[in-house]
């Protein structure tokens, strides 16, 4: 080595070296270094530890992901969650740019470097302001909101155009009085008496807690969420294992009925709580949309 390990002084007892001791210590720093090493590595492979990046339209990130989020990190508290909400095209680049590990958006024509599948289809209901004279009627139809202030969504959203052919097929003209991008937007406005809307009922469930009436409406509204991934790289282990927790997620919501009802208030003629038809929330997943 260039250097002497120990030393004997006069009959005392063999002793290392200050050359020694240094060389030992940086060996105990170096073996504790592979002994992390290898902690992060066990870690990493049982998805105990790591980053995972998940990109999501606001309709999704404000109820259905933080519930499925706070689920997983109670059995992987290790992992370091960045999620980020943004509108679907900005979530569709993101991904297939590889900044994200998944996303969420809605469908739209075939994004190159994305791998998608149709994760959510969701039935939509009305929204109306606390005390509308609507409040008592079990199902809304496009008739019952003749006139009625409207709150629509951006018409880049392929949901739009949906709502807006069903009421043109019935002849029914609306009082388009605002149109906006995001879901919680419109819901500021309906708890607001600004209008009424149709919303997807993961959106609107956030709303009855402040006095937003949501009732089932007819004809059927879908509301379709894909879940994107990129395409040319594969699933780190932590984001497999969060798919997964997703699709738990979607059964147990496929499992429940649609979340409508009145909200439940001590003022005189407040409805009590409605219930949807026996009809359920979600579809299975099909294939990609392409």
């Amino acid at each position: 080595m260039g250097f002497r390990l120990f030393e004997r002084v006069k009959g005392s007892p063999l002793r290392a070296t200050p050359e020694a001791e240094s060389f030992h210590q940086e060996v105990e720093r170096s073996f504790l270094g592979i002994q992390g090493l290898t902690r992060i590595a066990n870690d990493i492979r049982n998805a105990r530890s790591g980053n995972l990046r998940i990109a999501c339209l606001p309709a999704l990130a404000t109820g259905f992901l933080p519930e499925v989020i706070r689920d997983f990190l109670s059995i992987y508290p290790g992992v370091r969650i960045n999620l980020q909400s943004r509108a679907s095209t900005t979530v569709r680049q993101w991904v297939a740019a590889q900044q994200f590990d998944l996303g969420f958006a809605t469908p739209s024509d075939h994004t190159p470097g994305l791998r998608t599948e149709l994760f959510l289809s969701l039935t939509g209901v009305c929204v109306l302001p606390p005390q509308h004279r609507l409040r008592r009627k079990d199902v809304i139809t496009p008739e019952d909101l003749r006139g009625d202030a409207f709150i629509s969504l951006a018409l880049e959203d392929p949901t739009r155009g949906k709502i807006d052919r069903i009421f043109d097929d019935a002849r029914v003209e609306r009082d388009l009085r605002i149109e906006t991008q995001y879901a919680m937007t419109i819901g500021g406005f309906v708890m607001r008496g600004v209008g009424c809307s149709i919303l997807n009922p993961l959106s609107a469930r956030e709303l009855i807690p402040h006095g937003v009436i949501v009732k089932p409406f007819m004809p059927e509204v879908r509301f379709e969420y894909i879940l994107c991934t990129p395409e040319h790289r594969l699933p780190s282990r932590i984001a497999t294992s969060f798919i997964e927790s997703l699709r738990a997620a979607k059964t147990r919501l496929l499992e429940s009925e649609t979340p409508t009802a009145t909200p439940s208030s001590k003022s005189p003629g407040s409805a009590t709580a409605g219930r949807a038809p026996k009809k359920r929330p979600t579809e299975p997943a099909s294939k990609s949309p392409r």
